[in-house]
């Protein structure tokens, strides 16, 4: 946090990058975004990043410094984990949870050291092996025992790197990283009212699924295919540029077209026929964009075997988030949904509230005990060198 209490959040996006600054009250002080081209080096992210800072800072009249980070990445990583804890005498919960979180920590850096820790999500708690909390229960005195079931996200450490490093050279220090798409799913089932909701975040080059019951993340799934596919099927199978072909796509956002599997389309839309040259069949494209949706939603299922689930998914609404989603704002599209969800949604999000999801992450999170690193004395070093 600045000296004047800014909190600046940039949520780094595949074809996006998205600023935010906020108050210490939550108030938006300023916001703007610009879309990038994804490459290796990420050098139009930082251009795009160093254009928003130099306006922030000129309308803030404030120097930015301190950053939180919200991103995804096509290998994003879940871990699912059980912890529990004895007790000798009684004692507060927030005492034992905090113990089983410095616990929780060791185990992760022991055994997946080549991955960065960015979300611990508490599932559910069992207190004294009878009575089952889905939230954390402060004050509650504990007799026995606490098990807690937590769900871990994370990034490998390689990526998280590079992506640190890169942010250095621009004089700016990452305090916070979170993953944006669970971020923003958790915000967005917050403000809903169905028991059951489901978030399908079609990004780049990936797509994450995150299911909520009760407003609780049941479980995550996350595949590396996204919008970018859509883009390079339309251009091999209709043999143009990919740069026609992503215009192409994003020509459907601004139209309220059908997509369907049985029904032939007429060309309607005179905005389509405007731009599609006589020699691309609209019928093709259609179904090339349907093809690949279709193949997004059962691919991400059937790796997490949802289907073997007690059709856990049923009458649960489906809610598609992300750049590549935006397919689905004012289209029709007949999904083959084997699911049996109520019903299949766009939602819709703008650039400040994204970023105010990873806001409201990092101050709740903002006082998790933490791991204390101390240097090790001469003797210390010696005996843990023979415990290895």
């Amino acid at each position: 946090m600045n000296k004047i209490n800014f909190f600046n959040v940039i949520d780094f996006g595949s074809s996006k990058i998205r600023f935010a600054s906020f108050d210490k009250n939550l108030n938006e002080k300023f916001s703007d975004s610009i879309n990038v081209y994804l490459n290796e080096k990420l050098q139009t992210h930082f251009e795009a990043i160093n254009i928003i800072i130099k306006k922030a800072e000129k309308k803030l009249s404030n120097h930015i410094e301190d950053i939180v980070l919200v991103l995804d990445s096509e290998k994003l990583f879940t871990i699912d984990i059980s912890l529990m804890k004895n007790l000798d005498t009684s004692s507060k919960i927030n005492k034992s949870y905090d113990s089983l979180i410095l616990e929780l920590n060791q185990i992760f850096r022991s055994h997946y050291s080549k991955y960065y820790l960015s979300q611990i999500i508490m599932d559910k708690c069992v207190i004294d092996d009878e009575k089952v909390y889905e939230k954390l229960p402060k004050d509650k005195i504990i007799a026995r025992n606490l098990k807690v079931d937590f769900k871990l996200i994370c990034f490998p450490k390689i990526f998280i790197k590079k992506i640190k490093d890169d942010f250095i050279k621009y004089n700016l220090n990452i305090i916070n990283i979170f993953c944006s798409s669970y971020l923003r799913s958790q915000s967005y089932v917050k403000k809903l009212s169905e028991n059951k909701t489901s978030f399908l975040e079609i990004g780049f080059r990936r797509s994450s699924f995150f299911f909520f019951d009760n407003k609780k993340l049941k479980f995550i799934e996350t595949i590396p295919i996204g919008g970018q596919h859509i883009t390079k099927d339309i251009s091999k199978i209709l043999k143009i540029s990919e740069l026609d072909a992503e215009n192409l796509k994003k020509l459907f956002n601004k139209t309220d077209t059908e997509f369907s599997y049985n029904k032939k389309s007429s060309e309607g839309s005179i905005i389509v026929q405007e731009i599609i040259n006589k020699n691309i069949s609209l019928d093709l494209l259609k179904k090339v964009i349907l093809y690949r949706v279709q193949e997004i939603l059962d691919l991400t299922f059937k790796k997490s075997n949802i289907s073997s689930r007690n059709n856990i998914l049923e009458g649960s609404k489906l809610f598609l988030i992300g750049e590549g989603s935006k397919l689905f704002n004012n289209n029709s599209f007949y999904l083959d949904d084997r699911f049996g969800f109520k019903s299949i949604n766009f939602y819709t999000e703008t650039d400040d509230k994204i970023c105010k999801c990873g806001l409201e992450d990092h101050i709740i999170n903002y006082d998790l005990p933490k791991i204390i690193s101390k240097k090790q004395g001469i003797f210390e070093k010696f005996f843990n060198f023979f415990d290895k």
